[in-house]
């Protein structure tokens, strides 16, 4: 998934103004309302707020994604703000946030989400794409940088193809780069549903990501798509979107910190990708 498509140039700003984590959620929601992105700014601070009270979105490596459901968008929009100093956000790993990806997105829209969140998650744990980010000197450097970022998610298919995973807990060198290619799928499969032109194209790339995804992982995929679509959902505040079951946080928190393994919802059997 190509990240930079989403922000547009004129939502990205190399200096946030703010100095609290408050002000910049407003100052980016803000933008994305001037710039016509989302039609009610109160209605997606209300939601990031909620969220972060109940825990931050900051998910490490100097980077937050606050998000929220907002009806009435044509589709997923993104502001980008960079804190050169960093900004105390109660990041995941206690460490200061540097760049916030505020994302906002119609409800019909979950799966081309996630798959934003998770590809952005996944380019920028790379430290090397972060650094370039935060040296880039301007929009047009910013916007460089995350092209750039794009063409090397292209790049790292060869090595997701090595990929050996399990419906539930199987060993993998990467399980977060399993999930992401999981994420693409479901959202090539609700590309071909809504396309009227260009499916030859889009199966191609379905079985192109399916042909990455371990046989295992793939069974027990495709078992969910029939029965219980869709079969890849976020959990959010500590609830699988797919069932709305409140899942233990102890659980929650370890799906979030292992690095090794697919976990699976334990009430609708959905895979989670914990946000």
């Amino acid at each position: 998934m190509e990240i930079s498509k989403y922000i547009s140039k004129s939502c990205i700003v190399p200096e946030l103004q703010s100095t609290t984590k408050s002000d910049a959620l407003k100052e980016l929601v803000q933008i994305l309302c001037d710039k016509k992105k989302i039609p009610d700014a109160g209605m997606a601070l209300d939601q990031i707020f909620t969220r972060e009270a109940t825990e931050s979105t900051g998910i490490g490596h100097g980077i937050a994604v606050p998000h929220a459901r907002v009806p009435g968008m044509k589709g997923l929009s993104c502001a980008l703000g960079r804190i050169p100093k960093g900004m105390e956000f109660m990041a995941l790993d206690k460490r200061p946030v540097h760049l916030i990806f505020l994302i906002c997105y119609p409800p019909q829209e979950q799966t081309a989400y996630l798959n934003f969140v998770a590809t952005v998650a996944k380019l920028l744990s790379d430290k090397a794409h972060v650094e370039k980010l935060l040296k880039a000197d301007g929009v047009d450097e910013l916007v460089a940088s995350l092209e750039a970022a794009d063409k090397h998610d292209v790049v790292q298919e060869e090595f997701d193809r090595k990929l050996k995973t399990a419906p539930e807990g199987g060993s993998i060198p990467d399980a977060h780069a399993g999930l992401v290619l999981l994420a693409r799928l479901q959202l090539y499969q609700e590309m071909l549903g809504a396309a009227k032109s260009g499916k030859t194209e889009i199966k191609q790339r379905i079985e192109q990501v399916r042909g990455l995804v371990d046989p295992k992982v793939l069974s027990h995929y495709d078992r969910l798509t029939k029965g219980r679509a869709p079969a890849l959902v976020s959990v959010e505040g500590d609830t699988c979107q797919g069932c709305f079951m409140r899942l233990p946080s102890k659980f929650v928190q370890k799906v979030r910190e292992d690095r090794q393994h697919i976990y699976s919802c334990p009430n609708c059997s959905r895979y989670i990708y914990v946000v």
